[in-house]
């Protein structure tokens, strides 16, 4: 055999699902390596963009030094490399990043364009492969760093208005005005079309699914499920194009029911029966600030808000901008801190008319009809007048201030003190008022509607590293603990705690929680979770003799 033959194609995608499907039909002369997203971004401590010209700087995502190596080997063995990203902007962008990091000519028919993973579509990928898009990557860039650019000054502003750490974007600035007028009421007009923004609504209307779960939920559809071992293939058409479409009109929900998860059969089916009557419906809204009505609001501005919702709302809620009960959003201390900071100075970057002219400039970018360095230079030469006015505001000796510790409602059990929530590294912990004094310091606890699988207690979730990780409520007494998330629904043999492990480049596994469960047998995570106990032990004794 020569050596010719014994080259392989290198097919190069961003997620470990998406490389599962496409490994499940390629042969053996094909090499499938997920990128596991970006390999090079912009720095997230830092602004990473000249202020002169705007030129980005993109360094290496932390980590991924071992995982570039091995792609950069492959490629050098390879055939031929192809970019089989998503058929978007970002899929463009990272296409395009490792035609530069692995040498491979941008001209050439090098990025694979499939807006759907199934068996024909897959075995003849070729077909659908073409040169880089360099409008496309041009149009995303200048959403990037504008983007980077404004979150960035904008937290140096607040850091000294209000504290270090508070930050905020375009979007989220639009959501936290929308959610201050607190009534807000509209329709949902669905459209003929079933767009990612109407299958959000629906999703939300109907299954009461937040946006950030329809969208996880959607794109493991697109990615691709396991309908027995010889088949796997993706369920419906990229999530994020401008419609949405099944990939198999005749493949009924009933017909895949057992090999998806309830949140998966939920959406394929919604999916399914919007496709089959086409969407007329319409709901009216009034009163609650929910994410229905925000997404009706939103709609009235005309704001494309479908992909950056999800994200937006998450990112007010993990920065305590907006707290959500009983699904209904409200603007905290903090926000409204954030909005007054704000007001007087950057009405005209953040206006919805502001957001909605740039959203038309990027398209045009992206169809050859707009210059991207014109459209950065347009929006962020005012944008830095704007920002010197708010800063000289603020006068020339005006630095970061130090975030106020809060007093909580718990008393140190070593001194009797009352217990401060600091902020560290990696989040927020209780410390002793009496420090220097008293050196007591304890995790923030959050308590769960789940039972511990080893005594029945409660579960509660902390923060542990940049990780959360879920402990009995009477631990150390109870030892159980894990890095593993608890489901909602309990399991169906003997009513314990189900339990989901995730894999870098494997399927998430469920199993239930109690050992002496009838499901647990012979299950492959007894294994890995003995494997885990005897790394803590060893961690533990070696930390002991010390």
């Amino acid at each position: 055999m020569s050596k010719e033959t014994t080259l392989k194609t290198l097919i190069l995608t961003e997620t470990a699902g998406k490389a599962r499907t496409l490994k499940k039909f390629l042969g053996r002369s094909f090499l499938v390596i997920s990128t596991d997203g970006f390999l090079r971004d912009l720095p997230k401590s830092r602004l990473g963009i000249d202020e002169e010209n705007y030129s980005p700087e993109y360094i290496k995502v932390r980590g991924k030094a071992p995982l570039v190596k091995e792609i950069e080997k492959e490629s050098l063995n390879a055939r031929r490399v192809f970019f089989a990203m998503n058929p978007d902007g970002a899929g463009e962008f990272l296409s395009k990043q490792c035609c530069e990091l692995f040498g491979v000519n941008a001209k050439s028919k090098c990025r694979i364009f499939l807006d759907e993973l199934t068996k024909d579509k897959i075995k003849n990928l070729q077909d659908y492969a073409r040169p880089i898009d360099e409008n496309l990557v041009k149009s995303f860039q200048a959403r990037q760093i504008i983007d980077k650019f404004v979150s960035q000054k904008i937290g140096d502003y607040l850091s000294c208005k209000i504290y270090r750490g508070v930050k905020v974007g375009r979007f989220r600035v639009l959501l936290l005005k929308l959610i201050t007028e607190k009534k807000i009421d509209g329709k949902i007009i669905l459209e003929k079309k079933f767009t990612p923004a109407v299958m959000q609504e629906l999703a939300f209307q109907k299954l009461n699914f937040s946006a950030a779960k329809t969208r996880v939920i959607a794109e493991q559809l697109f990615e691709g499920v396991s309908l027995n071992d010889d088949e796997r293939t993706g369920l419906i058409k990229f999530p994020h194009g401008e419609e949405i479409f099944l990939t198999d009109e005749k493949r009924t929900p009933e017909s895949v029911k057992e090999f998806l998860s309830d949140g998966q059969f939920q959406l394929y089916n919604l999916i399914f029966n919007q496709s089959e009557k086409k969407v007329d419906e319409k709901f009216i809204l009034g009163g609650e600030c929910s994410d229905a009505s925000l997404m009706a609001a939103l709609d009235k501005l005309g704001i494309d808000w479908a992909e950056v919702y999800a994200g937006g709302i998450s990112s007010l809620l993990k920065r305590n901008y907006i707290t959500a009960e009983n699904s209904t959003y409200k603007i905290t201390p903090t926000g409204k801190k954030v909005l007054e900071a704000l007001d007087g100075f950057f009405d005209e970057d953040f206006s919805s008319d502001s957001y909605k002219k740039l959203s038309v400039q990027f398209s045009e970018i992206a169809e050859g009809k707009a210059e991207k360095i014109s459209v950065i230079e347009n929006y962020c030469n005012v944008f830095v007048k704007n920002f010197e006015q708010a800063m000289n505001e603020l006068g020339e000796n005006a630095t970061p201030q130090k975030q106020p510790d809060e007093l909580s409602d718990e008393i140190c059990d070593k001194c009797g003190k009352p217990m401060l929530i600091k902020r560290g590294r990696y989040g927020k912990f209780l410390a002793c008022s009496g420090y220097p004094e008293c050196k007591n310091a304890k995790p923030i606890l959050e308590y769960l509607d789940k039972k511990c699988p080893k005594c029945g207690k409660r579960l509660t979730k902390r923060l542990f590293g940049k990780r959360n990780s879920f402990i009995c409520e009477d631990f150390p007494a109870c030892d159980f603990s894990t890095w593993d998330e608890p489901q909602e629904k309990p399991c169906k043999v003997c009513g314990g705690t189900m339990f989901l492990h995730k894999f870098k480049e494997r399927t998430p596994m469920f199993y239930c929680g109690n050992e002496n469960c009838e499901t647990r047998k012979n299950h492959p995570m007894n294994k890995i979770i003995a494997e885990s106990k005897k790394r803590y032990e060893a961690r533990k004794n070696k930390k002991a003799k010390k």
